[in-house]
């Protein structure tokens, strides 16, 4: 009878280390897939490892990530809902909750379980995310402050710089946020939109020349954008550089014919040079695309 319990017993034990085996396999291939990102395979392999072990939070929480990448937010959500019944002592399950509402827009609750991911855990994504949900709703100034304690944690975080130059902006304070887009390209040179960010608040310091050197940074980088291309046009326009400007505002409507602003401005250099069959021409063609202000110029100036 002994003899028959011990057999029971280590056949037991048996499927036990079977079943952490193959979990283990499983959830690595997942792993490993989202890491190539094969999402939907990823996801078929979650859904495996959580077949056979439904209290797995770390699969939980990464099948919530692949949801999220996949714009399946409200998926993620519910994933991240069940993580917690399981283990509420995780920070990485509130981190990753506030960051499937931030995405759907319910700043709110973002905030709110950003706020307990940062109780249970001091980590600079958590303040990040936390600035990000504050920042879309306003609170500039809170943002900033959480930026800033991301920063204080790692002095190289590029995205908190970034972000706390955008929420400087909001504030007007052109000068800081200046600095900051030059910290996030410090330390990393690659993110072109610090640099088209830079060159805009430089042109409303009246930095014109500075401005066009961010801009052409960006360009170098994104040639076909059309956005770059207008707004070193307006630097262009603030240093009377007539034609660069001019020839910039073109490159962007070659780009995208349908950019309004891009007429308005080289109408106002048409303009400028006493061009005006060619700035009631633009004003015309801006107001046709939806510019309020270019249809009542064009209305006094040009009928």
């Amino acid at each position: 009878m002994r003899n028959l319990i011990l057999s029971i017993l280590f056949l037991q034990f048996s499927l036990i280390s079977c079943s952490q085996d193959a979990t283990k396999k499983t959830f690595d291939k997942a792993v490993e897939f989202k890491k190539n990102g094969k999402y939907q395979e990823a996801l078929i392999e979650y859904d495996k490892v959580l077949v056979i072990n439904p209290k797995f939070v770390n699969a939980l929480i990464n099948r919530a990530n692949v949801k999220s990448l996949l714009k399946d937010n409200n998926g993620a959500i519910a994933d991240l809902n069940e993580a917690e019944k399981i283990d509420p002592s995780d920070p990485e399950i509130y981190y990753n909750r506030g960051n499937a509402e931030h995405d759907v827009t319910l700043y709110k609750e973002a905030i709110m379980d950003y706020d307990k991911a940062i109780n249970l855990s001091s980590h600079e994504d958590y303040y990040l995310g936390r600035g990000n949900s504050k920042k879309a709703i306003g609170l500039y100034e809170e943002a900033i402050s959480d930026y800033s304690k991301a920063i204080s944690i790692n002095s190289n975080f590029t995205d908190a710089y970034y972000n706390r130059a955008n929420a400087k902006q909001k504030t007007e304070d052109f000068l800081g946020a200046i600095e900051d887009y030059g910290k996030a390209i410090e330390t990393d040179p690659t993110k072109a939109e610090s640099y088209m960010n830079r060159g805009n608040a430089k042109i409303r310091l009246q930095k014109f020349q500075e401005a066009i050197s961010d801009f052409d940074s960006y360009i170098k980088m994104n040639p076909n954008s059309d956005v770059a291309y207008s707004n070193r046009g307006i630097a262009n326009g603030g240093l009377k550089n007539n034609k660069k400007a001019i020839s910039d505002y073109s490159k962007a409507i070659e780009i995208n014919p349908n950019r309004a602003d891009s007429y308005f401005g080289r109408a106002g250099i048409k303009h400028s040079t006493g061009d005006k069959e060619g700035e009631c021409a633009d004003l015309k063609k801006a107001a046709d695309l939806g510019y309020e202000r270019a249809k009542n110029i064009y209305d006094k100036n040009c009928r």
